[in-house]
């Protein structure tokens, strides 16, 4: 009986993490904030884009020439195309915040190997 009411415990936390959820913005307008860490408007509109918006006086971070070529090819895109962000290195990794053609994305390294930030290296 113990183990019955620890299964139902368990199912009806792990349900409740994995829902999305509904807020209200400071302007009044529905959202809902999605596990993938997207968000759309409650009423079926498509959500404001604003690309990378970086603003006049942003300074580049400093630029990993490994990683500039490594997004050149995952991206099809130019070097101009390509803006550092953020960067957060260490002995053996790193992360970095890139703008991509317009497109806020995230790659990291893991070891010599650069990939995309939301990819699993053991590709499960």
């Amino acid at each position: 009986m113990k183990n019955l009411i620890f299964i139902l415990c368990f199912l009806s936390i792990s349900f409740t993490f994995a829902q999305d959820i509904k807020a209200t913005t400071q302007d009044g307008k529905s959202v809902i904030l999605k596990s993938d860490n997207t968000w759309s408007y409650a009423d079926g509109s498509e959500t404001n884009d604003e690309g990378c918006n970086l603003g006049e006086d942003f300074k580049q971070s400093k630029v990993n020439k490994g990683l500039l070529n490594h997004v050149m090819v995952d991206t099809d895109s130019k070097k101009e195309e390509i803006i550092f962000i953020k960067s957060n290195t260490s002995l053996g990794g790193g992360n970095w915040l890139l703008c991509v053609k317009g497109k806020k994305m995230t790659y990291k390294r893991v070891g010599s190997v650069f990939m995309r930030g939301d990819e699993n290296p053991l590709g499960n």
